[in-house]
């Protein structure tokens, strides 16, 4: 793997008074070019989180903007880290934001890509900073765990993540469609699973299973996290909302009980994009929009003391 890096720009900004420095900065991972933004406080952190965003097209910010979900959840737990004098790194997943290449194809996307995108952080901010932690987010939490196998870090964070394999993942998810819907994906879904590619899509399941990305499910389908996460020697913070209409809470207690470094934290009425909110349907989904709704009250206070102690 060949890793450059390139600082672009630092700037000094005033918010909620306090100095601090942002830098944009640019990774090359396997001759592709990620853009991030490191933020810090001007006392020059040794601590650092890199933060990984979940699935789709997430930018760093945890935005997937041709959805139309602006919550901005990843910006705002790097902005109350830096209010806590603590340092952090979140990045456009490669082919989002400012980390669109010529080279990259989607076609040929896979899994392991994004754990190789988050080694090359790890590897940059390695040689910037005295310890370097992970939080993942809903998938991200997943690279975070394999990223973290093969590099030095000193601690991970697990938000919202994804607990089961993929495979079972998509099934209960899907679960809660319209019978049609049901009987159209989960064969699709059965076919990557074997390796066969399915070039016929209903347009409604094109999001989800479009022949391009077919070669990126398989390769992630195929992990279990509470299998991976067993790998870890060191500590882990399992965070979870009771209102996750996305991931629950039994599958993060299984995540806990998968190793015994684990912390497990279940906090009511969070959601999946860590906002405090009911279980109703319509009002959960609308704060995946919100980007001035911020964050649920208990969630940062866990993250930082698991950070300092």
């Amino acid at each position: 793997m060949k890793i450059k890096y390139l600082t672009i720009l630092l700037i000094l900004i005033v918010h909620a008074n306090l100095l601090f420095a942002q830098q944009e900065i640019e990774i090359l991972s396997d001759g592709l070019s990620l853009s991030g933004t490191i933020l810090s406080p001007t006392n020059k952190a040794n601590t650092v989180v890199l933060l990984i965003s979940g699935s789709g097209n997430t930018n760093r910010d945890g935005n997937v903007l041709n959805a139309g979900y602006t919550n901005n959840s990843m910006k705002i737990i790097a902005e109350t880290l830096n209010d806590n004098g603590i340092a952090s790194l979140r990045y456009d997943k490669r082919g989002v934001g400012k980390s669109i290449n010529d080279t990259f194809n989607e076609a040929h996307l896979n899994f392991n890509q994004y754990v190789s995108d988050a080694i090359a952080c790890i590897t940059y901010l390695q040689k910037e900073f005295d310890h370097v932690i992970i939080a993942g987010h809903s998938l991200g939490a997943l690279v975070g765990i394999l990223a973290a196998q093969t590099t030095k870090v000193d601690k991970i964070i697990c938000l919202a993540g994804i607990s089961d394999s993929g495979y079972n993942t998509i099934k209960r998810q899907l679960s809660s469609q319209p019978k049609f819907a049901k009987d159209a994906a989960f064969p699709i879904l059965d076919n990557i699973k074997n390796g066969n590619k399915v070039d016929s899509v209903p347009p409604f399941l094109a999001a989800l299973f479009r022949p391009e990305i077919q070669g990126y499910l398989k390769s992630f389908i195929s992990y279990n996290p509470q299998e991976e996460i067993k790998k870890l020697n060191i500590p882990i913070l399992i965070i979870q909302g009771s209102t996750d209409i996305q991931i629950t809470t039994e599958e993060a207690k299984k995540m806990g009980e998968a190793n015994r470094r684990a912390k497990l934290i279940l906090i009511d009425e969070m959601n999946h994009v860590l906002k405090r909110v009911s279980a109703d349907i319509n009002k959960n989904l609308a704060t995946y929009s919100n980007p001035n709704l911020p964050l649920h009250e208990d969630l940062m206070p866990h993250i930082i003391d698991f950070i300092t102690k």
